[in-house]
């Protein structure tokens, strides 16, 4: 069950060990350019003298480590030097140029829940945990270590903890999930095998995800750590500045796997639309797509503008996972490409059963996520009686495999073979999960089940909305629940815009909104991953937090053109935290 009986380290070292690493690790800036290079077996070499560096600090087997900063090299090396000495690690976000006073709360909460007894730092970021863990400074540790002698690296065994991932806390403080070197070879080694990776060597991977999200961290440093392929990071603050050098970047390198959540392909589809240097992105063969739910319209359009330069529709693929999970649970078919369900809308709703749209009658279409990756099983129960049910027939989606974590710090594991209920809802198709939506966020109004991504989807397309700025939820009611939506308005009258987003909810998804309200940039509540707060938000509402745009402007964003270099905005790119990664 486990890739080949080891764990992620003594994979490293056999790499190291048989070819030396061929691969190699590079830093783009935030123009997609180069600003670094180093082989795998030379960084593999920094993490062993960090490790005889953490162990005078009395790291060893058990210990947990804070790791707080910037992608680096550095910063990645640090967190093999924590495995090397036997320990396991939590990697926390840096200080963004806002919300210091929040991010310094979180750091506090996350160093007491893990018990943290060292903090790394490249930013004094973590001195916000310095009255509760001892604070290393990365510039230091990465100094003391050029003169350091190698460890002998410590061998984890299959049970011992390896990472606490945090949850992002959308509706209470973070948790905890403690992966262990167990579930993190086995969802890594899956990985592998439903994107072919081995096979299709030599890879170049791409990433701009932040390291202290699942997605990120597992995703894409893991999986070439583990196998020594070629791995292009860039900083999330770099990808802020300027988009567009994500596209940049695939082209010049020629990469052929990358990823993101729905909105930065939403980004992606607008950047290509509106033109700008040539690229040719012919190399890439994978775009993993998660993190938040998938919208259809927004792969529809992002076919059909990287058509001009070479982008493959096909290279899609849809995943879903979560923290608890270590990180997939499911994958799409590589080579596939976006595959939807159309279902009547009003079965949907009404009874529970995804049957198939007909004609003249509403329908909702929904992107088919994959069939569960190897070891993984996945089955979908009933909402009252927690009975495993047929196929299309919607209910809670419940994991199980050597990958599922199942449970949060520092709470014992459940038994063995244990079922996790996720919270989401979906149905089988064919083998495949659909997920329809949050249980917690569901609506229920004149005798439907009203799932809000729905309405969201309606609202971001009603001009003056900004894209990724909708959300919805429901209120209390006589008879059920109200449907309250609130948008991110940019420039437009705000009358229009609540007029215009009204009676398009009215005409595409057949209910009337209680409210609608129109917000400035930046106002509506989000994970660290990006995805909407609706509880959060709900919570403001009725508690009076959200205010009406009336006179305020917003600038999204400066520019929509294609450059080389330049600034630009990228919407609800992950900031701060961890979060639990539901693709």
């Amino acid at each position: 069950m486990l890739v080949g009986m080891q764990t992620l380290t003594s994979l490293v070292d056999s790499i190291v060990d048989k070819n030396g690493g061929t691969g190699t690790l590079t830093l783009l800036g935030a123009d997609g350019v180069a600003t670094d290079r180093i082989p795998w077996r030379d960084l593999h070499d920094r993490a062993r003298r960090m490790a005889t560096v953490l162990r005078r600090y009395g790291l060893g087997a058990g210990c947990r480590v804070g790791l707080v900063g910037e992608t680096s090299a550095n910063l990645v090396a640090a967190l093999q030097a924590v495995w090397l000495t036997g320990g396991a690690f939590t990697v926390l976000p840096p200080a963004g140029p806002t919300g210091r006073r929040n991010h310094d709360d979180h750091v506090r909460a996350v160093a007491e829940d893990a018990r943290l007894d060292l903090v790394v730092d490249d930013d004094a970021g973590g001195r916000a945990a310095a009255e509760l863990a001892p604070v290393l400074s990365l510039t230091e540790l990465a100094s003391a270590a050029g003169t350091a002698p190698p460890a002998v690296p410590h061998r984890p065994d299959p049970g011992d903890l390896a990472l606490l991932q945090y949850t992002s806390g959308s509706t209470r403080s973070p948790r905890g999930v403690p992966v262990t070197h167990g579930h993190l070879a086995a969802n890594v080694g899956a990985m592998k095998v439903a994107l072919g990776h081995d096979a299709s060597h030599p890879s170049r991977m791409l990433s701009w995800l932040p390291l202290y999200h699942d997605m990120g961290l597992i995703g894409f440093l893991f999986i070439p750590l583990s196998c020594g392929c070629d791995l292009l990071l860039q900083s999330p603050s770099a990808f802020v500045r300027n988009p567009a050098s994500w596209l940049v970047a695939m082209s010049r390198y020629r990469v052929t796997i990358s990823g993101a959540p729905n909105f930065a392909y939403a980004l992606m589809a607008r950047l290509l639309a509106a033109g700008g240097p040539d690229l040719d992105l012919g190399s890439v063969r994978c775009l993993i797509s998660g993190g938040e739910p998938i919208d259809e319209a927004v792969m529809a359009k992002l076919a059909s503008a990287g058509r001009a330069v070479g982008l493959d529709p096909a290279a899609v693929v849809p995943a879903y996972g979560l923290a608890e999970a270590t990180l997939a649970a499911t994958m799409a078919p590589v080579g596939r490409g976006v595959a939807v369900d159309r279902v009547d809308q009003q079965t949907l709703e009404t009874e529970g059963r995804a049957v198939a749209a007909v004609a003249g009658r509403p329908e909702r279409r929904l992107v088919r996520v994959g069939g569960p990756v190897r070891d993984v099983t996945v089955r979908i129960v009933d909402r009252g009686t927690g009975e495993p049910v047929g196929d299309r027939v919607v209910g809670h989606i419940e994991l199980r495999g050597p990958s599922i974590v199942g449970h949060y710090w520092p709470d014992p594991p459940p038994p063995p073979d244990s079922w996790l209920r996720t919270g989401d809802l979906g149905y089988l198709a064919g083998g495949e999960l659909v997920v329809c939506g949050r249980e917690k966020d569901v609506l229920f109004a004149a005798g439907r089940n009203v799932f809000p991504q729905d309405v969201e989807a309606v609202a971001v397309e009603v001009s003056g909305v900004r894209s990724g700025g909708a959300v919805a939820f429901g209120v209390p009611r006589a008879g059920g629940d109200g449907l309250v939506v609130v948008v991110e308005s940019r420039g437009a009258d705000p009358a229009i815009v609540r007029h215009a987003v009204a009676s398009a909810v009215v005409a595409e998804v057949g209910l009337a909104p209680a409210d609608v309200l129109t917000v400035s940039y930046g106002r509506l509540p989000k994970t660290s991953s990006g995805k909407l707060r609706r509880a959060e938000a709900r919570r403001r509402y009725l508690a009076g937090g959200f205010e009406s745009r009336s006179e305020r402007t917003d600038q999204w964003p400066p520019s929509r053109q294609l450059t080389h270099a330049g600034t630009g905005t990228a919407g609800n790119l992950p900031s701060s935290s961890t979060s639990t990664s539901r693709h």
